[in-house]
């Protein structure tokens, strides 16, 4: 049986964004495979914590599509590699000449010389080069897995420049596409090596695998319009600090999704009311934009919500239902300061920056709630009263 052995780690928030430490909530022990829930890799910023109470172990047994190409090389059958992960036989004639890994290969390459890495651009480029391969030779930023396909691609503040390249979709077996700008200066120093990449995002339905797309702090324009097709695996979306206009079509299909953070845009979309089928939904950020139209009930759907913020949308209104305070049971704050916004809520939070949630779970007398529901905090606070005036009233009828 699995046992969880506490880590260290949780989250923090830093202005309008959240930072997720990399480190793991709980160390699974399954025989003598160590697993950490919260992601098979350090970098990722997806949480599975929640894994430990909802999997049934096919979660599990899936990560092994994350193993990369060293670590699988003491139990790989790839019929090119008969010998085992000795060097030599990545100059095979099979090995070099399959269709799919050339096809990879051609993508990062067009995507090196695309973006100035041929011109000293880039800040790290450690062993690209077109004499050698991307897995045997360990190109920077670049995991393969056990079949010598490409799954992450991570070049985050990099020096990456110019237009996206139209092909990125051809790495068909990619997870995880991260060519963000994480900030645009530290310390009031500039960040000489942000990425600045233009235009439009390619399709990725080719990408039947893909799970975290990061492409914040750049000047992106568009998402592809088909990005519907990756809903059945798309769980990170992340393109804060670009030049959107629009929200991904479709959102009702994007049913695992666990982080959307599409702030700092220029969105003008109406506020759809497909967001409360988004039942996976943990982080939604939607800051600095033009979005429309009203909130309604429908948003209770989204009850493993941790943090949503809304705010500078002045255009948005509706009444965010004050059933979330008991619903949203991991609900950690909420920002809606500077819209339009009404109701309960709003007369609590809509002039502050962050609405923890014990600035508004603790007021007002929660009539409409159930016993059961009412936080503890209440709960204790009602007892002392009781307990202070009934020892008034003994006081005074000695």
């Amino acid at each position: 049986a699995a046992r969880a052995v506490a880590c260290a780690s949780g989250g923090v928030t830093a202005g309008a964004e959240m930072v997720r430490w990399a480190g793991c909530r709980g160390l699974v022990v399954v025989g003598a495979l160590a697993l950490c829930p919260r992601s098979t890799r350090s970098g990722s910023s997806i949480q599975d914590d929640e894994r430990l109470l909802y999997s049934d172990g096919h979660w599990h047994r899936a990560q092994r599509k994350h193993i990369d190409f060293s670590t699988a090389c003491g139990y790989t059958n790839e019929p090119e590699l008969q010998q085992g992960c000795q060097l030599e036989q990545r100059l095979s004639t099979a090995w070099s000449t399959d269709s799919a890994r050339t096809r990879d290969k051609q993508v990062l390459l067009g995507l090196f010389y695309g973006t100035g890495g041929g011109l000293g651009y880039w800040r790290a480029t450690d062993n690209w080069s077109e004499a050698t391969d991307p897995c045997w030779d360990h190109w920077y930023g670049v995991t393969c897995d056990e079949h010598g396909r490409v799954i992450y691609l991570e070049l985050a503040d990099n020096g990456l420049r110019g237009a996206m390249p139209s092909n990125l979709g051809d790495l068909t077996s990619l997870i995880k596409l991260d060519l963000s700008t994480t900030a645009p200066e530290y310390h009031s120093h500039e960040n000489k090596f942000k990425n600045v990449l233009t235009g439009k995002i390619s399709s990725m339905a080719a990408c039947p695998r893909i799970e975290e797309i990061e492409i914040s702090g750049n000047q992106i324009e568009a998402l592809p319009d088909d990005l519907w097709r990756n809903a059945p695996t798309l769980r990170h979306l992340s393109a804060n600090h670009n030049l959107l206009t629009a929200l991904p079509k479709y959102l009702l299909k994007f049913a695992k999704l666990h982080t959307l953070e599409l702030g700092h845009n220029k969105i003008q979309d109406a506020f759809p009311a497909d967001f409360g089928k988004l039942t996976n939904m943990r982080f939604l950020q939607l800051e600095y934009n033009d979005l429309r139209g009203t909130i309604g009930m429908d948003i209770l759907g989204m009850r493993r919500m941790r943090a949503m913020d809304l705010s500078h949308n002045p255009r948005l209104g509706g009444e965010i239902p004050k059933d979330i305070i008991v619903q949203w049971t991991e609900q950690e704050y909420i920002s809606i300061l500077n819209t339009t916004i009404s109701g309960y809520l709003s007369s609590l939070c809509l002039d502050v920056p962050f609405c923890w949630k014990f600035m508004y779970d603790t007021h007002k007398d929660l009539t409409w709630a159930t016993a059961a529901d009412v936080p503890d905090i209440v709960q204790i606070t009602l007892t002392l009263a009781r307990k202070a005036a009934a020892d008034k009233a003994l006081a005074a009828s000695r």
